[in-house]
């Protein structure tokens, strides 16, 4: 069949995300991450596919995908755009940098992350990349200034960087920095308020601080989202029996407040 009769209808740039894993052990983190291809539909059966590289070029590397296949699996970018020389090399250094606390070569890593934020000192990944190395190698004042850097950041908060969330709260609490790991986890919820995740964490949160009242309001919210969210109803049973255990009921006890000095991570 003459080629020429078939109707192109796919065209442009497109993604499939898929899910990775970073580090090992404790420090084993999951992230989502997109794979570009410019995609052009050849005929009425098939699509071709070119893969672009970091910096949105194409690396040779090029596939054919049935139109039902492809359909399923990729989804259009109509505001994709070539990144940067600026922009390709701060990714550059936080992928050094990643390979490096990975395989535990901690200065390397600082040093790679420190050339990424001279390109971009606001940088989510960099900022959040050398705070946890530094925690990881116990310079938690260190790990505070970035993370409270961090916490101003509004970009951290748009959807995009939606995994980071719980594990940027998490790391605000071991650093000890309670007010700001609450201020974290709770706007984050504006962002995805059906993630009881985030409602259990802020829930710890107001346990390390003794505040029954709104440990168990929050976690009451988590099991509205997840009734079968087992880690929710076992924390509900362990704050209860130690209400019990000190004589406290719910109708003496009362939420201490914002104010109330905090409290180390266990």
């Amino acid at each position: 069949m003459d080629p020429s009769h078939y109707i192109k209808k796919i065209q442009g740039i497109f993604f499939e995300e898929s899910t990775i894993t970073l580090g090992t052990g404790h420090t084993q983190k999951t992230q989502r991450v997109k794979n570009y291809c410019q995609a052009e539909q050849i005929d009425d059966e098939k699509v071709k596919l070119h893969f672009l590289g970091n910096e949105g070029k194409p690396t040779g590397i090029v596939i054919e995908l049935s139109c039902d296949e492809f359909l399923k699996r990729y989804t259009l970018d109509p505001h994709f755009r070539i990144k940067t020389k600026d922009e390709g090399d701060h990714d550059r250094h936080v992928a050094i940098a990643e390979k490096h606390r990975e395989r535990g070569e901690n200065n390397s890593a600082e040093y790679e992350y420190t050339n990424a934020l001279k390109i971009d000192p606001d940088s989510i990944r960099a900022n959040f990349g050398i705070g946890t190395l530094y925690m990881e190698m116990g310079d938690t004042a260190k790990a505070r200034e970035v993370f409270q850097k961090l916490s101003e950041i509004d970009a951290i908060f748009e959807e995009e960087n939606k995994h980071l969330f719980n594990e940027f709260g998490i790391e605000l609490r071991k650093a000890n920095m309670v007010d700001e790991a609450l201020a974290n986890y709770k706007k984050a919820i504006t962002i995805s308020p059906g993630d009881e995740h985030l409602h259990f964490n802020v829930a710890r949160l107001y346990y390390d601080r003794k505040d029954w009242v709104n440990a168990l309001e929050w976690l009451k919210k988590a099991l509205g989202i997840n009734p079968l969210f087992r880690d929710a109803k076992n924390f509900e049973g362990l704050i209860l029996k130690e209400m019990t255990d000190q004589g406290i009921t719910l109708g003496t006890a009362t939420p201490s407040g914002a104010a109330d000095q905090d409290h180390a991570d266990a």
